[in-house]
């Protein structure tokens, strides 16, 4: 009886996705993130910040391969300095070359 190993085909499988590069494809969640991110920076109350949802947030891939670059669009209901609640739109462009670190190309924020 012959028997054979798949463990040095999947050595092989490995290291040829290694070497693939270090860049991870960045996503439309992770802009959305790091944009939420962005905009709490400029809350006056960023820990009262309250996002909207997937359903109310709008996500536009401007380029599908590195460098990643996403626009997002959305609100967040946030407190003002005297502690009433209102309603911002954000517009956020965000860039990443590595999947890993962002930066913020331009954001917009306006009062609903």
């Amino acid at each position: 009886m012959r028997t054979h190993s798949t463990l040095p085909l999947l050595a092989i499988g490995l290291v040829a996705l290694a070497g693939c590069g270090s860049s991870t494809p960045a996503d439309g969640f992770e802009a959305t993130v790091m944009c939420e991110q962005f905009t709490k920076q400029r809350l006056k109350s960023p820990g009262s910040a309250e996002f909207s949802g997937a359903d109310e947030t709008t996500v536009t891939t401007i380029s599908g391969t590195a460098p990643w670059k996403y626009r997002v669009v959305g609100h967040v209901d946030s407190q003002n300095s005297f502690g009433a609640l209102v309603r911002n739109t954000y517009d956020c462009t965000t860039v990443t070359e590595d999947g890993e670190t962002w930066k913020i190309d331009t954001l917009n924020t306006s009062k609903n």
